[in-house]
């Protein structure tokens, strides 16, 4: 095991990534973002300010005349996690969450769609019914 530094540890990984690719599929909720509903009535205290967080609509849960309804904090790292693994690996990302959910959290985490390669949500996943299944 060796370990590189500085520029020295960048051009090996952009050149792992074009010739030994790495696949990483990262979880959306609970795992980049942590989203919070009903929204809270106040924001981060002075001391939690490094926190980033923003308000959205979440169409799962009810909201009304286009109030955000719910409160998504980036978890602190993610980004330079996602940036680091870009160096020599493939990301993609996964959420059990509806399309317009997962586009509000692009929009703040990856709006140039250079982060992921791909993106699956649940609409792109075809759902099976249980319901007539007999007992």
């Amino acid at each position: 095991i060796f370990f590189l530094s500085g520029s020295s540890s960048i051009t090996y990984g952009i050149y792992k990534s074009m010739t030994d690719s790495l696949h990483v599929v990262w979880d959306l909720d609970h795992t980049l973002i942590c989203s919070v509903s009903p929204l809270p009535s106040t924001t981060p205290s002075a001391a939690n300010t490094s926190l980033r967080y923003f308000d959205q609509i979440d169409d799962d849960r009810p909201y009304q005349d286009n109030m955000p309804n719910t409160r998504t904090y980036i978890r602190p790292g993610a980004m330079t996690a996602l940036w680091f693994t870009g160096l020599f690996a493939t990301n993609h990302v996964y959420t059990a969450a509806q399309e317009t959910y997962t586009r509000n959290i692009l929009e703040e985490i990856d709006p140039q769609r250079t982060i992921f390669q791909t993106v699956i949500h649940r609409d792109l996943v075809p759902h099976h019914d249980h319901s007539s299944t007999k007992a």
